[in-house]
């Protein structure tokens, strides 16, 4: 176990540790690791920062948390915080040879923190800006009242996902008007001249002709679909206060910082997985663990990828992706496997028979992690080979005489690949844009789902627009399809209405 007495020991470990990983072509953030009591962790776990805002919902999740720890039904071996320098929190409970196996597994997810292309504009002081906003919000319920400011935060939560995670930082709402304003009236200046065509063709008569257009169409706003609800609502709400827009940027700003990570978790995990298993076996073919040592990290690590027999383990499926990768840029694969990349056509390597590092495999394993989301990784890079090794299959539930029954329905890696891409489109979420900010010409708000063949779930939209209403102040509209249909939603603050 972690103990004062082990504190030196643990620290030699970590030099071990990154002198390997450095060995490896790993180049992670400096790492700050602290070792803390389980309910400190929960804490932390439950929040994803050192010091955020107190809202219920962190409350309810460190609840989880410790009651399943208090039944020995899960541990949260370590937290990670994606920082310059990084910070990682150990678990005092944990043996030595169990925070060292977790002490290579943050220099994974450092490392990948560092280098991955989606984590390139977060916020590197988040952290301390997390604290800062912490505390001014804490400061509003002092001034307006715990209760108003928690219900606030409430309704900012409930779109917390919906912003645009490819616009860092919005413009002044001014500038953002000027803009809008003078692209809307180069858009109106009419056509002078002729194009390189006109002339071949005969000019018709308009079947409007004798119809007078008005001069002054007012400007729409937003002059094209906007994602970013979260930034628009606190940018452009009619009637709120500078506190609850405060709040709305504060939510956007940590939903940008945390995007990334929910973006990139099968890879995150996978290569962090990867690595930790690569730098233990280092560890002890270095003599630096002695046997029961080397039985527990193992133990520890299956533990750790045990597949699930619904839905995907991300430690498991991520590090076998990165292990294909590896083993067929090395060309080790087996004779089947070799066929059948010779049936498709495709690749086949001759075997590396030199060091590990530097090796083709291990090349490409790290230019992948840089430049790739987890729906690029699996588009891109699964097939049937991983598909086989990991004895994967989609599966789906029948109901039968008052009971769930669970089927195989296809083990094809083309579907298995097809359903697990289309899940992460938007990272799961419904695609929602805003169309028109004065709907009705009463500054109602109308937002559009894209539809890209998964309906909205209607349970969730119902509790979803008193808090849109909440925010915006006026009628919110949502166009949607069901059942094939187009279909309008809306709430006017009393009741939804249905309209095709």
């Amino acid at each position: 176990m972690a103990t004062p007495e082990s504190f030196g020991r643990l620290e030699q470990r970590l030099g071990q540790v990154w002198e390997i990983a450095q060995h490896f072509n790993l180049d992670p953030f400096p790492t700050h690791f602290e070792i803390i009591p389980p309910e400190i962790m929960h804490e932390i776990g439950s929040t994803g920062l050192p010091e955020r805002f107190s809202h219920w919902t962190h409350g309810k999740t460190y609840r989880q948390l410790q009651t399943r720890y208090n039944y020995g039904l899960s541990v949260i071996y370590e937290v990670v915080i994606n920082s310059d320098p990084a910070l990682a929190f150990l678990l005092e409970n944990n043996f030595d040879v169990e925070n060292t196996t977790i002490m290579a597994h943050v220099l994974g997810h450092t490392d990948f923190f560092k280098h991955n292309y989606h984590f390139k504009k977060t916020r590197k002081d988040l952290p301390h800006a997390a604290a800062i906003s912490a505390a001014r919000i804490r400061d509003y319920e002092f001034k307006y009242g715990r209760e108003p400011v928690e219900q606030f935060l409430d309704a900012a939560l409930s779109i917390a996902e919906h912003i645009d995670p490819f616009q860092a930082t919005r413009l002044p709402k001014e500038d953002q008007l000027a803009k809008w304003k003078a692209e809307y009236e180069e858009g109106q200046k009419p056509k002078t001249g002729m194009g390189e065509f006109d002339d071949l063709f005969e000019k018709s008569p308009s079947k409007d002709a004798g119809i007078t257009k008005e001069e002054h169409q007012p400007m729409p706003i937003p002059l094209q679909p906007e994602k970013d609800l979260v930034g628009f609502i606190a940018d452009f709400a009619p009637y709120l206060e500078d506190w609850q827009k405060d709040i709305l940027h504060i939510v956007r700003m940590e939903s940008s910082y945390f995007h990334p990570q929910g973006r990139t978790k099968i890879m995150n995990e996978g290569y962090a997985t990867y690595w930790h298993k690569i730098i233990m076996r280092e560890m002890s073919d270095k003599g630096f663990l002695d046997q029961e040592e080397q039985i527990k990290w193992i133990a520890m690590h299956t533990g750790v990828i045990t597949p699930t027999l619904k839905g995907l383990n991300p430690y498991y499926f991520g590090m076998k992706m990165f292990d294909f990768i590896e083993d067929y840029h090395n060309g080790n694969l087996e004779d089947a496997e070799k066929r059948w990349l010779d049936k498709e056509k495709l690749p086949v390597f001759p075997k590396y028979k030199g060091e590990y590092v530097g090796s083709p495999g291990n090349k490409m394993v790290r230019e992948i992690m840089k430049g790739d989301d987890d729906q690029s990784f699996i588009r891109n890079y699964f097939n049937k080979i991983p598909a086989d090794r990991m004895g994967m299959y989609v599966y789906e539930e029948l109901a039968e005489a008052g009971q769930k029954l669970t089927i195989i329905a296809d083990r094809g890696w083309e579907r298995i690949r097809e359903r697990l891409v289309a899940s992460m489109n938007n990272d799961g979420n419904p695609y929602l844009v805003v169309t028109d900010a004065n709907h009705n010409r009463n500054q109602s708000l109308y937002i559009k789902h894209l539809y890209e063949g998964r309906e909205l779930e209607l349970k969730y939209l119902e509790k979803t627009f008193p808090h849109l209403h909440t925010l915006w102040g006026r009628p919110v509209y949502v166009e949607t399809v069901v059942g094939g249909n187009r279909v309008i939603f809306s709430y006017d603050g009393k009741q939804i209405s249905q309209t095709a």
